[in-house]
């Protein structure tokens, strides 16, 4: 199946790719080329799709062609395009590529005439539908033969309309004359009569229309269909369109399998990894001694810092993050270099010593007791990520310095796709209800589809969604096919690529708002690409503290420079919580003064009782009540928690600790834990328990009857109806092989 459209082809199609794939793969069709207007967006995934369904995926597009880009003309001529072979994906990507620029757009993305005539044999094309050039220009214009003779297929259309009859006709002579092959198209943009009407009615709601468009059956077509269609269309002679519909599978004969390289892509700074290395050996180094010789980091740390940095950049060498570490400590160095405000960590790089020594965190793991293991550990196969803070005002600046630093080819923002949900689809609908409706009412004050009218049944809906879609079925008909449909397409405001390979060929990439942006969206890099994302996430919290040290003539401060048991800080929290990260709500504000905090230790459990799943244990702790855990193995691992697990690293530690695992294993199975990935859990369930035997000086017997017990005292209390009891967990993998109770929730990040 080739010529067809998904929601990617935006407000033009409300069917998603897989929809296509099954189809395909319910007739026994063998390949599915999606060519979208103007751009293959979020292509990679369409072809993981195909791959994991057995059917060949073929790189596509729709494309503008235009006469000249001398003039500022929308002549916009569509031509479909689709790639031979790897070399062909390249090629095409670098054409769609050039056609997004400033220079080659008008309306939309297209490329000239010249453009199209130069691609090499590594691209397919065929003629396309009604918009095409052999359609729309005379055959005495002066590129038309020329253009003819570039295409590889002339395509014939089913479509029982006069105009697509006798450019048919045209085709079947052009293909005589030049002795080019017909092949059969569809232009598909739905896949059933259901998301046809959707199409219209999203169509419809934004005021578009394609003419008399409704003589078209843009439906998917079965092989049986597509010759009925041709039938009764009575264009061509019957062995014409047989054959026509044939030549799909000499399309199919002339296209490679592709494959993606999914391996991990970190970016190089100095030429090349080895230099990275080398580099990033050095500054650590040199950092390390300055941090010591300013005592930035107490002497009495130096020894366990000597021992994190060692196997730190063991692990960093075995997979290749060497330029990640380095990029990121150069790219926050000079961030505050130049007086950009950078949050103190976030997430799991907390962990990483090293990550403090090069400036890339403003935390101290070893005070803070952090694990670097639930960072990064030799075992890892998922490619770095590291988030920062930042202020919005300054963001720019920072994406700009990265482009300026790794080159235009090599660096693109991340794209972003708008879907309609719940609101949005019932106004959209509505929209095209009001339409109909005075399309034969005059009387518009009345008309039950007003925007007055939808508001209200909006509020119907938040109320009771079921009553909703009973008392409005006419409106509610279309309701789900218009669910998560792709709308729009924009920039993700936090995301960057930096790459060790050109992001124009590989990927594809296009000019949006004066930014250079990937076709493809944060899943789609993080799962079909291996490159490295660089989030800069804004905080406003980072902001009010800047403003604050500007206002009252102080540089914006380190954490060491801070000291974090003030008594009198601590005192003036309980008063007020006002600009206090995470705890600007009342609850948070009250939950904060009723632990009464005397450092950052307690402010962390804190902040773990007050998430949605601290529920379980919440109350207890602003009691200061100690949980006594059956094993005293256990109790001394929470000691600092009350006696509670609640904390990610804790998971590491009872597993590093208690279980005797590496850190790579203790880590790999947090994941496991929190993804609920039983599989993975249960192969790790002999080590753990046997590394808990053997640390508890209990028999395996005695060890179930431990664990047994903790349960039992567990399901008689509230904690093991809601969501964060970790500790469950540790008693369900020693006793029964990671069996998970439907209500736990594993992991501190929800």
């Amino acid at each position: 199946m080739f010529h067809c459209h998904t929601d990617f082809s935006l407000l033009d199609s409300c069917t998603k790719y897989q929809e296509y794939i099954d189809l395909c793969v319910k007739n026994g069709m063998k390949a599915l080329s999606i060519s979208e207007h103007g751009k293959p967006r979020n292509w990679t995934e369409k072809w993981g799709a195909c791959k994991k369904a057995g059917i060949k995926y073929i790189h596509s597009v729709e494309i503008y062609l235009t006469e000249t880009l001398d003039e500022k003309i929308r002549d916009n001529y569509h031509t479909v395009l689709m790639a031979k072979n790897w070399d062909g994906v390249k090629e095409l990507n670098t054409l769609i590529s050039k056609s997004c620029d400033r220079e080659h757009t008008y309306y939309t993305n297209r490329i000239s005439f010249d453009e199209f005539l130069n691609m090499s044999s590594n691209i397919i094309s065929t003629s396309a539908c009604l918009a095409s050039p052999l359609n729309k220009l005379p055959e005495d214009h002066p590129k038309y033969y020329e253009l003819a003779n570039k295409y590889d297929f002339f395509e014939v259309q089913p479509h029982n309309h006069p105009e697509q009859i006798e450019f048919n006709k045209r085709l079947l002579n052009l293909s005589k004359r030049l002795n080019k092959p017909l092949i059969a198209g569809t232009d598909t943009h739905s896949s059933s009569k259901y998301k046809s009407e959707c199409r219209s009615v999203l169509l419809s709601s934004k005021g578009q229309s394609y003419g008399d468009e409704d003589m078209f059956d843009l439906t998917f077509k079965t092989y049986n269909e597509l010759s009925e269609m041709f039938k009764v269309q009575d264009a061509l002679p019957e062995e014409e369109y047989l054959a026509a519909i044939q030549n799909t599978n000499l399309l199919y004969d002339m296209t490679e399998e592709i494959e993606l390289d999914l391996s991990i892509k970190y970016p190089i700074t100095y030429g090349s990894r080895e230099n990275d290395a080398k580099a990033l050996n050095e500054r650590v180094e040199k950092m390390f001694k300055d941090k010591l010789d300013r005592g930035v980091i107490p002497k009495e740390q130096r020894e366990a810092f000597e021992k994190s940095i060692e196997e730190e950049m063991r692990v960093f060498r075995k997979l290749n993050m060497d330029g990640f570490i380095l990029s990121m400590s150069e790219i926050v160095s000079w961030c505050r270099e130049n007086d950009i405000a950078i949050g103190t960590a976030r997430g799991s790089v907390g962990g990483s010593r090293v990550a403090y020594i090069t400036d890339i965190i403003d935390l101290n793991p070893e005070t803070w007791k952090t694990v670097f293991s639930r960072f990064c550990n030799e075992d890892r196969e998922e490619i770095g990520d590291i988030d920062i803070d930042c202020i919005e005002s300054d963001r720019p600046a920072i994406f700009n310095h990265i482009i300026e630093k790794f080159g235009t080819e090599k660096t693109a923002r991340v794209a972003s796709y708008g879907t309609i949900k719940d609101k949005k689809a019932i106004e959209i609908i509505g929209r095209h209800l009001a339409r109909v409706w005075l399309s034969s009412h005059t009387d518009a004050e009345n008309n039950p589809w007003s925007i007055k009218n939808v508001a209200k049944i909006k509020d119907e809906f938040d109320k009771s969604p079921d009553t909703a879609k009973k008392k409005y079925p006419e409106m509610f008909y279309y309701f789900d096919g218009l669910q998560d449909v792709k709308e729009s397409q924009s920039v993700h405001p936090a995301g960057m690529v930096i790459s060790p390979i050109t992001l124009y060929d590989n990927f594809g990439t296009f000019d949006k708002d004066g930014e250079i942006c990937l076709f493809l969206d944060m899943d789609n890099v993080h799962d079909y690409t291996g490159l490295a994302k660089y989030d800069f996430l804004v905080l406003k919290t980072v902001q009010v503290i800047r403003d604050t040290c500007r206002y009252i003539g102080i540089p914006y401060p380190r954490s060491h420079e801070i000291n974090w048991f003030d008594d009198d800080v601590w005192n003036s929290m309980g008063k007020s919580a006002t600009c206090i990260f995470q705890f600007e709500s009342k609850f948070a504000a009250d939950s904060l003064k009723k632990y009464s905090p005397k450092s950052i230790f307690d402010m962390s459990i804190v902040t773990a009782c007050i998430r949605p799943s601290g529920k379980s244990y919440r109350d207890d702790i602003f009691n200061k009540k100690i949980r006594k855990n059956p094993s005293k193995l256990i109790d001394e691992l929470l000691k600092d928690n009350l006696g509670y697990l609640i904390y990610q690293e804790d998971t590491i530690k009872f597993l590093q600790l208690i279980c005797g695992l590496s850190g790579s294993e203790a880590d790999n199975i947090r994941r496991a834990i929190g993804r609920k990935d039983k599989e993975r859990l249960d192969k790790a369930m002999p080590s753990i328990l046997e590394g808990y035997c053997n640390k508890s000086s209990l028999s395996r017997a005695e060890a179930e009857n431990e664990a047994k017990e903790f349960l039992r005292i567990l399901e008689d209390s509230a904690e093991y109806q809601f969501g964060l009891v970790i500790s469950p967990f540790f008693v369900n993998l020693i006793t029964q092989g990671c069996t998970f109770h439907d209500q736990v929730v594993i992991g501190n990040d929800n």
